[in-house]
């Protein structure tokens, strides 16, 4: 659970009541219940049993991929290496001296036989309209839909984030047990938010900051919260985040893009192109965006958009 205490001063009334509510743990959870109190709300939560038809459920321990994949050659810092030698190097890891992360991985570019054991895609995650012929496929390049995540104990991510595009997240732990901190949207005036890539904070070393360089992130309210193995943290479009393995972690990890964050996506996408001073290219696709929402919606109503295996449309 988390600890978490009155909401601050600064942030709206909406995020000022999210942000002082416990990240709570749920499982047997309908449909209905999910989208009227966590997704509508866009209120984090970790369900217990979102994955339990998954094959791997269960078995995603470091031996399995040491045995199932460990010849499979993966990059880490800039260098081929096989899969089973990272493992070992992970295991050796420690809070004084981590190793690599994250070492993350495009599971249909890298790992494709894998792609079938973290199936079904369960239905708190969709509609997802990443897969629309309609939206152009280069407003997703660099972002990799389906991933694996290798971390040794100790290791962080690099910085404070959400997931571009105000795309929502959707991380499953495999093996081990990961912390998140997460900071509310409207918290923005106390993160240090990089002009140039505004999902990203500017603040180095954030999980121990330098508060004479950084003073306003005094100020931030994190909640944090333990995922720990057959577990999914729902982290909605917009919540700023990081992590750290605090053991041998393997974790699952998407994004979705769906009608109730389709404005904010258009937003970030546009806000982009603006930053790359094409005013008319924002302008053109502005409109044609906004134009194809409600078809979307229609095309989701008859069904659209909600396939469970990867890669489907």
């Amino acid at each position: 659970m988390i600890a978490s205490g009155a909401a601050i001063s600064g942030l709206s009334g909406a995020a000022a009541l999210i942000d002082a509510l416990p990240v709570e743990r749920r499982s047997n959870l309908s449909d209905a219940e999910f989208r009227t109190h966590y997704l509508a709300p866009r209120r984090p939560l970790v369900l217990t049993d979102a994955a339990r038809e998954w094959p791997i459920r269960g078995r995603g321990t470091p031996g399995y991929f040491r045995r199932v994949y460990g010849d499979h050659r993966v990059r880490v810092l800039g260098q081929d290496c096989r899969l089973a030698d990272l493992i070992e190097q992970l295991e050796r890891a420690t809070p004084d001296k981590p190793g690599p992360y994250p070492c993350k991985y495009e599971i249909a570019r890298d790992f494709r036989e894998l792609l079938r054991e973290v199936e079904p895609r369960f239905g708190y995650s969709l509609p997802d309209r990443q897969d629309s012929a309609l939206i152009p496929r280069r407003l997703f390049e660099g972002v990799n839909n389906l991933e694996i995540f290798f971390g040794g104990s100790g290791g962080k991510f690099p910085y404070l984030h959400y997931d571009v595009m105000h795309l929502h997240a959707w991380i499953t732990q495999l093996h081990g047990d990961k912390e998140f901190v997460l900071y509310a949207p409207g918290q923005e005036q106390y993160l240090y938010v990089n002009p140039e890539l505004p999902w990203q904070s500017s603040i180095r070393n954030h999980h121990n900051p330098d508060f004479t360089r950084y003073p306003e992130f005094r100020k931030a309210r994190a909640q944090t919260v333990v995922l720990h193995p057959g577990e999914t943290l729902f982290l909605p479009c917009g919540w700023w985040h990081t992590a750290r393995s605090l053991s041998l972690t393997i974790s699952i990890a998407f994004d979705q893009l769906g009608p109730d964050n389709w404005n904010d996506f258009v937003a970030d996408v546009l806000a982009q192109k603006r930053r790359e001073r094409r005013a008319v290219s924002a302008v053109v696709l502005g409109a044609y965006l906004r134009l194809i929402g409600p078809l979307l919606s229609l095309a989701e109503a008859a069904g659209a958009h909600r396939s469970k295996r990867w890669g489907s449309r």
